[in-house]
């Protein structure tokens, strides 16, 4: 007799996708292609090669230059997992509260996606630092401004419009309240609502990090993702998009029906990614950072 084992996740994969979307603030630095080398491992070509040289009238022909060519290796380093088994009888006396749809909409929401935003967030920090891109700041209404136009002056020549400055809720309000800051006010046809967060500096898109839990320096992921003792708040970080490599190798979700694998009369469910994220080698001034001074 064929046993047919299906994996319910499938049901709820569309509904995975769009949460991860929404509520993911670093999904947009996620590159869709590399080029694998193997389970772990691809490579970017880096290539580089020499300028003019005076054109010869005298001689027919051109002037020889040189091409060099570099495939440089990134290893992924982040596997993470993890499983939940919920016994049948606890779905129905919990009023399906322990449903698989609810185990598998609040462990994305609340553990999934924050956590991958906040190791993206520390390994960017990382970078900062080694490049000594990296300060701490104490950011006032008074000189927000001058700071954060100091930090795009140093990576416009990625272009205004591959930026992302990702700033703390503080740093926002710094924005709103700077004297030196001209502003717009949005309201809505109906008058209800008004908007007056910054979206924009000098034409760099002005991302808020609401969830402040996730916008440290570093982290200890041995459960979940909690800052480390000495870890530092950020106030700011501004990324050149395409110097970032943000890929997952692969993203499991498996979701099995009471008896269906030998786990006992409940739903198992369980979920593997397998991502990382990289500055590329030769990009400069592509990632800068600030943290709060203490």
């Amino acid at each position: 007799m064929t046993v047919t084992v299906q994996n319910y996740a499938e049901k709820w994969q569309n509904e995975l996708d769009q949460t991860l979307q929404q509520e993911s603030l670093t999904v947009e630095l996620e590159t869709p292609e590399v080029n694998w080398l193997d389970a772990k491992t691809f490579r970017v070509p880096h290539i580089k090669t020499s300028g003019y040289q005076n054109h010869n009238r005298e001689i027919k022909g051109f002037n020889s230059g040189k091409i060099t060519v570099e495939d440089v290796p990134y290893t992924l380093d982040f596997d993470r997992d993890i499983e939940f088994y919920v016994d049948k009888a606890d779905v129905d006396e919990t009023n399906q509260a322990a449903s698989a749809g609810n185990i598998t909409r609040v462990f994305s929401e609340e553990n999934a996606t924050p956590e991958m935003d906040a190791y993206r967030f520390s390994k960017l920090a990382a970078y900062a630092e080694k490049d000594g891109l990296s300060q701490d700041e104490k950011i006032t209404k008074e000189n927000v401004v001058e700071v954060l136009k100091t930090a795009v002056l140093k990576t416009r020549r990625y272009g205004t419009q591959n930026l992302i400055l990702y700033v703390s809720s503080q740093v926002m309000d710094c924005l709103e309240q700077a004297p030196n800051f001209t502003r717009t006010i949005n309201v809505d046809s109906a008058g209800t609502q008004i908007e007056t967060r910054v979206t924009s500096l000098d034409g760099v898109r002005i991302k808020e990090v609401w969830a402040e839990e996730r916008f440290y320096d570093s982290f200890d992921f041995t459960e979940g993702f909690v800052p480390k003792e000495d870890s530092k708040q950020l106030n700011y970080l501004l990324v050149a998009k395409p110097a970032v490599i943000a890929k997952a190798k692969f993203a499991s979700v498996y979701l099995f029906a009471p008896g269906q694998v030998g786990q006992g009369d409940g739903w198992l469910y369980q979920n593997r990614i397998y991502h990382d994220l990289f500055k590329m080698k030769h990009q400069e001034n592509a990632v800068i950072a600030s943290t709060l001074a203490k």
